[in-house]
């Protein structure tokens, strides 16, 4: 079963040019790393790069901005440009976003995770900000969006992932928070037991991959 498991990881791609962005012009020597094939390790790179330069530089945090929004083709740009220009409204410095933050990922709730992710949206969403502490503290929090949320709405009861997300149309609300924190945990106590059954080292970001490549397509159930 864990070779299902590892299969989905190694087929994971999101391949992504920051040069797409439609406002990379106005950003001087940023919007211009290419992740290549979008493989784990060169996602891994752009990862790695975010935590160098994220605390010192808010165009860092555009670049992961227009990366998540990559997969939206034509709105990307345009909904890049909406969260980025909150972002200035705030007048949040690059190294408030990161304080905030790391606020969350020391103490994860609802309560410290909602000053983070009002920098970013005038709505209650969140997958947006739930990317950064993917990015930061990948061993512990996945990325959690609608892809994920949909496999879970399809999936998630055969693998114990309780409750399933409302999705409000598209999109994951604070009235979803239950959701997000069980799918933090399944994806932490997942993690764990690749790590004992597998080679792989796994990250809590690494099992949420490997649901992105195969959803919306199941994977094994793992027993404890």
């Amino acid at each position: 079963m864990p070779h299902g498991w590892q299969k989905a990881l190694d087929s994971y791609r999101y391949p992504v040019r920051l040069s797409d962005f439609q406002d990379a012009q106005k950003h001087t020597d940023w919007f211009e790393y290419n992740t290549g094939d979008g493989a784990r390790s060169r996602t891994m790179e752009f990862e790695d790069r975010f935590r160098e330069l994220g605390p010192y530089h808010l165009e860092a945090w555009y670049e992961v901005i227009f990366w998540k929004m990559y997969s939206q083709r034509g709105a990307a740009s345009r909904r890049s440009q909406t969260v980025i220009g909150n972002i200035k409204a705030s007048g949040t410095s690059a190294g408030e976003l990161w304080d905030l933050c790391h606020n969350y990922i020391q103490r994860p709730c609802l309560r410290t995770f909602r000053p983070f992710r009002s920098k970013f949206a005038k709505t209650t969403a969140l997958a947006t900000a739930a990317t950064f502490p993917a990015f930061i503290c990948p061993e512990l929090f996945p990325m959690v969006d609608t892809q994920v949320a949909k496999w879970v709405q399809a999936n998630g009861a055969r693998h114990g992932i309780f409750p399933s997300p409302k999705l409000k149309g598209t999109v994951l609300h604070e009235n979803d928070w239950d959701f997000v924190q069980a799918w933090i945990d399944w994806c932490q106590y997942t993690a764990g037991i690749l790590n004992q059954r597998t080679d792989q080292r796994w990250r809590a970001r690494d099992v949420e991959m490997a649901v992105f490549a195969v959803q919306p397509s199941d994977l094994p159930r793992l027993a404890a």
